[in-house]
């Protein structure tokens, strides 16, 4: 069958060309010319990212790697059980268009669908970590026709099926945006979901203790420090028929105070943060102190952290910060730009680059 016409862009294409070129077009201003360099230009920045994941020897990371690209794409050319831990926050489902990408996630049209797609990329992650690996995904729910979604535990329960072992769900208390509701309470949380391979995984309680706020536990611990009073105590305190059948009331408070970390107390899985703004391209980052936490739980100095949604690589500076590594991967051309100004001043504050120490993780 001949073709209708034929147009001159730098060389001669057919008009079915011309046309597909037009369903690629930013708009109006945009020449089927131009189209066809920012798709050629596209194309060849593509290859080229494709071409340093795979060829990527994490082993060789001195601070970070940023790849600009689809996370399922870049993901699936990284070398399997590379990473120590991911952190990361996708795209929420409907509440943000990202520059009309083609390949965003979070527009598909139904729930269901954007947790399949999601799950197939965590798939992925579960490929890269190491077998004491762990997940943790920073993911909001969203109204759709009146009704809360459920998109975190549709997720979580999802992710179960596929073999991962759901170990927590934290809730992230923070101040929230009013809402023109009335007819329920104002959304102010979100969810952190931590994911393991295994049953056993590495989780640095002590890292992220939290200080003792009761004054009950608190004398006890003075009361125990001023006694010297450690080790085990005398009886069962929580055996009460043992206790009755000795005559025995209990436990003095230095006991108690012995049983206690003088150095806080385990970690609450609902944790107090306020929102962060970020002046640039992104309009909503995760608090950097939560990423902090996290890095601290889930990793010691020297190892390497995964982010597949990077953004501006709030993970990545969490990473750098306290002497691990970071490889981060982001669709978008100006959040990749944003992150490396980031991870080069977090890295480099003085022209140097930050040590790396090791140290050894806690298990759970």
């Amino acid at each position: 069958m001949k073709e209708q016409k034929t147009t001159v862009i730098n060389y001669r294409v057919t008009g079915s060309v011309e046309r597909q070129l037009a369903g690629h077009s930013n708009g109006p201003q945009d020449s089927p010319d131009k189209t066809a360099r920012r798709m050629m230009l596209e194309a060849l920045q593509s290859k080229e990212q494709e071409q340093r994941a795979k060829a990527l020897r994490v082993d060789k990371v001195e601070s970070y790697e940023l790849f600009e690209g689809d996370a399922l794409r870049i993901m699936s050319l990284l070398p399997t059980k590379s990473f120590h831990a991911c952190l990361t926050s996708p795209p929420y489902w409907r509440q943000r268009n990202y520059d009309n990408h083609p390949d965003q996630l979070g527009q598909e049209p139904t729930p269901e669908r954007y947790v399949n797609r999601l799950a197939d990329i965590f798939d992925e992650v579960h490929r890269l970590l190491r077998d004491n690996g762990t997940l943790w995904l920073n993911i909001d729910d969203t109204y759709w026709r009146k009704q809360l979604c459920g998109i975190p535990w549709l997720l979580a329960l999802e992710m179960k099926r596929r073999g991962w072992f759901w170990r927590s769900e934290i809730v992230w208390a923070k101040a929230s945006t009013p809402e023109p509701v009335k007819d329920r309470p104002t959304r102010a949380h979100e969810a952190l979901l931590l994911f393991s391979k295994r049953r056993n995984y590495v989780y640095n309680y002590e890292a992220i203790l939290e200080p003792h706020d009761n004054p009950w536990a608190i004398d006890c611990i003075r009361k125990a420090q001023e006694q010297g009073v450690n080790g085990r105590p005398r009886i069962n305190p929580f055996d009460k028929e043992g206790r009755q059948r000795n005559g025995s009331n209990g436990i003095t408070r230095a006991e108690y105070g012995a049983m206690m970390n003088p150095n806080g107390k385990n970690r609450r899985d609902v944790w107090h943060m306020k929102g962060e703004k970020f002046k640039g391209t992104h309009s909503a980052v995760m608090p950097l102190p939560l990423a902090e936490l996290v890095v601290k739980a889930s990793t010691k100095p020297g190892d390497i952290v995964l982010d597949p949604f990077a953004g501006v690589s709030t993970t990545g500076v969490a990473a750098l910060k306290l002497g691990r590594r970071f490889v981060g991967v982001e669709l978008l051309t100006k959040h990749v730009e944003s992150s490396r100004e980031r991870l080069l001043k977090t890295n480099r504050p003085d022209g140097a680059v930050r040590s790396v120490v090791k140290s050894s993780p806690q298990r759970i």
